[in-house]
């Protein structure tokens, strides 16, 4: 019997591709750049700084083994300290492949081995579902997906391990691939190498993220990745299997239609938060000093009277209170001081799959 188990394990090697590899095929690469150009175009009409419309989802799927539901307050407190924790690690991944572009223009960001292992530190901070302090992996790794199929992953902790994330930094900063292959490339390598214990999804899709934005197709961290990939689990795992046991056009075909799907469908929610806005403003009208508040939503998705205070021509105090009265901001769910927009934080926290996305692939 055991050797039945172990004879139904399938060995993951990692991938390596030559320095010009290509995946993703033409007819997908043309669509998701299409797509990337009309969330950009939807941005700069707008929104006045998209870094700061990165909504990461909260991850309410829960590791009983290492959480304990007993106080479900607690547990809603931490989850969410959790998903502020990897909006700040986003927006620091982000500025820092900028900063990058900025000292070094011409070739591409990508994290060291050791910022890589410090950047999954910050995005598992705080996570209720993962145990100790984050960083690689320090024993083997097995994957089982629910239908009971097990993976091991043919990388070794150790000496092993450190080796080919060193390869994936090289690789990255002097591939000759076009950009939309390079990140499809870079985030198959790192499921393939599966540097940590866990969060190695939540790290790929950033930093793919980071690619798109590096390469100036992208504007911002404006992409439900995350929500596409749980709509499409089955689909997206068998192409990371496929792509590591060589077939790449399949993985690359799947990464292009994700990010083709979820630039369509951003690009429509930044549409409609420019509409819905615009409605406020309106409401608003013959009230200036209410109306240059409202006009701070199109570069965030909350305010509050500290933040306003020398940013406004008015007192923004009064006008807040105006405001709120009339119901057009209330209170943020999680942060404290801060105002939102019913409406419009409703619209950007809609899950991927309910909010669906317009047109096909």
């Amino acid at each position: 019997m055991a050797s039945s188990a172990t004879a139904a394990v399938r060995r993951i090697r990692p991938v390596v591709p030559p320095p010009d590899a290509v995946c993703v095929p033409d007819g997908a690469r043309a669509r998701a750049h299409e797509a990337l150009a009309a969330l950009a175009a939807a941005a700069a009409g707008h929104l006045g700084n998209p870094d700061l419309f990165h909504r990461p989802r909260i991850r309410t799927r829960l590791h009983l083994r290492h959480v304990d539901p007993a106080d479900p307050a607690l547990l809603a407190e931490r989850i969410a300290d959790a998903a502020e924790g990897r909006t700040a690690a986003g927006l620091l991944a982000v500025a820092s492949v900028r900063e990058e572009l900025r000292e070094r223009p011409g070739r591409r960001p990508c994290f060291t081995p050791e910022a890589l292992a410090e950047l999954h530190r910050l995005l598992v901070a705080a996570d209720p579902n993962v145990p100790g302090p984050g960083g690689f992996r320090r024993t083997p790794a097995r994957v089982i997906w629910p239908d009971g199929r097990r993976f091991a992953i043919a990388v070794a902790p150790g000496r092993a391990l450190h080796g080919h994330v060193e390869r994936w930094y090289r690789w990255a900063v002097r591939t000759a691939s076009p950009a939309l292959d390079a990140a499809a490339f870079g985030m198959l390598r790192l499921f393939t190498v599966h540097p940590f214990p866990d969060g190695n999804g939540r790290t790929a899709r950033l930093l793919a993220q980071c690619d798109l934005v590096g390469a100036g197709l992208l504007p911002g961290l404006l992409l439900d990745v995350e929500g596409w990939v749980d709509a499409h689990r089955a689909e997206h795992d068998e192409a990371v299997v496929a792509g590591a046991e060589g077939d790449w056009e399949r993985w690359g075909a799947l990464f292009a239609r994700a990010v083709t799907e979820t630039a369509r469908q951003r690009a429509a929610t930044v549409t409609a938060y420019g509409n819905l806005l615009d409605a406020a403003l309106d409401a608003v009208a013959d009230d200036p000093a209410s109306a240059e508040v409202l006009r701070h939503f199109r570069s965030g998705p909350a305010v509050s009277a500290e933040w306003l205070r020398g940013r406004t021509a008015y007192d923004p105090g009064p006008a807040l209170a105006r405001l709120r009265r009339a119901r057009i901001l209330v209170a943020h769910p999680r942060l404290r001081d801060a105002l939102v927009h019913p409406a419009l934080l409703a619209l950007l926290d809609a899950p991927y799959e309910r909010q669906g996305c317009p047109g096909g692939a």
